[in-house]
């Protein structure tokens, strides 16, 4: 996907000067020759505020070696300011002082004079060290909280997942006390809730990457005429949830309801996936179909599917929820991360605790069988989208950044 359709933009009067606008994620980019990518879809939201500032400044890894991942960020309003790469925030830690120092004469080079607002996507200890470099130079900074840190480290296993926790748990502390006084974007209200205590400027954030003409096409396209089949797209990681999911799948066969589960995505828990479907006796009913890039061959499923479907543990708010919901396809999902705070359920989808087989199992049943349901879920779907694509989210995250921005000029 190409983020590179339109050339540098006129400035926006409504803020009365050229804005360059700096964004720390946590994500790797490539670079082949002149174009640059990254492989997370949530670049795409945050590349659509070109419509309003002049330049975007993404800070995020540079991979060591060239390459292309599938979300391509060719407009030259767009560059990156690299930071060194590491694979992981395990490796991070290991690297010692010397990464971040590092990381600080850049930011001194890149931000004096030349960023007018940060946006900081965290918790994340260089984000956080940047947003404080930023403020010492009179930048206003901003945050994002995209999904709760702590139960993303606790759906691990193994010795590491303490180490995680006890890291997740100290981050978040010290991205609450950046927080205090600033702006800050949650998603869902459970994390709006918790940073109010921190700051009475909390908006919640719902980056969706639907635009209208996306919403116009995804809308018109069929949606599976066979309710019993399934589709989960995600990466195949233990925050998923994906084993409540298979056992949810075994209640089913047992209750002699007919199904078959596409799974797409890849991930670390793949193999012991596999051979959980075979010792359950269901591998029969679920394809592994691997990474499908963004596409012909993913909408294809997607129109084959009669039901979506997200056991994960933890999330922000996952994309392809509101892609399933603009093309009509009935949707079962956890309530975690933002998921509860946008969807009704029994209104615009059918939504189950998480690690609840039972219940899970309760609602797929539901989604397949009765046909009245269905057709709700499609049209009040639908419905919802349509108020809630990328252009109306994004005015309102642009609307307060470009307050702070304004602020500090005053």
């Amino acid at each position: 996907m190409d983020f590179g359709r339109s050339a540098r933009r006129r400035p926006n009067p409504a803020w009365e000067m050229p804005v360059r606008l700096a964004i720390f994620v946590d994500q790797v980019f490539w670079r082949d020759g002149d174009v640059m990518s990254t492989d997370e879809s949530y670049v795409l939201f945050l590349a659509s505020f070109l419509d309003e500032v002049d330049e975007i400044v993404l800070i995020g890894r540079l991979a060591p070696e060239p390459g292309r991942a599938p979300y391509l960020l060719g407009n030259p309003a767009i560059r990156l300011c690299p930071l060194p790469y590491y694979p992981n925030l395990y490796e991070l830690w290991r690297h010692g002082p010397g990464i971040y120092r590092r990381t600080i004469a850049t930011v001194r080079r890149e931000a004096t004079g030349q960023w007018d607002a940060l946006l900081v996507c965290g918790p994340h200890p260089l984000g956080q060290l940047i947003a404080r470099q930023c403020s010492r130079f009179g930048i206003p900074v901003a945050l994002i909280v995209r999904q709760n840190l702590i139960q993303q480290m606790d759906a691990h296993r193994g010795l590491k997942r303490l180490a995680a926790l006890a890291a997740a748990t100290l981050l978040e502390w010290d991205f609450k006390r950046l927080a205090r006084g600033r702006t800050v974007f949650t998603v869902g209200t459970e994390m709006a809730e918790e940073y109010a205590r921190f700051t009475g400027h909390v908006h919640n954030h719902f980056p969706c990457l639907v635009d209208d003409g996306q919403f116009r096409a995804f809308s018109a396209m069929p949606a599976g005429a066979d309710p019993a089949r399934l589709l989960c797209v995600c990466r195949l990681a233990p925050e998923k949830g994906h084993v409540f999911l298979f056992d949810a799948l075994v209640q089913l066969r047992e209750r002699g309801v007919a199904f078959h589960l596409d799974l797409v995505g890849i991930g670390a828990l793949e193999a012991e996936l596999k051979g959980r479907a075979r010792a359950m006796g269901i591998e029969d009913a679920v394809t592994f179909h691997g990474y499908v890039p963004y596409g012909p061959e993913l909408l294809h499923l997607y129109q084959e599917a009669g039901v979506m479907v997200l056991s994960s543990l933890t999330e922000g708010f996952p994309q392809v929820i509101n892609e399933s919901l603009s093309i009509g396809i009935p949707t079962v999902a956890t309530t975690v991360g933002g998921i509860p705070a946008f969807l009704a359920d029994g209104q615009t989808a059918l939504l189950v605790p998480p690690r609840d087989p039972a219940a899970l199992a309760a609602a797929l049943e539901r989604a397949i069988n009765d046909q009245v349901l269905r057709q709700g879920l499609r049209e009040r779907g639908r419905a919802l989208m349509s108020a809630n694509t990328l252009e109306a989210n994004r005015s309102k995250v642009m609307g307060a950044i470009r307050h702070e921005v304004l602020a500090a000029c005053a």
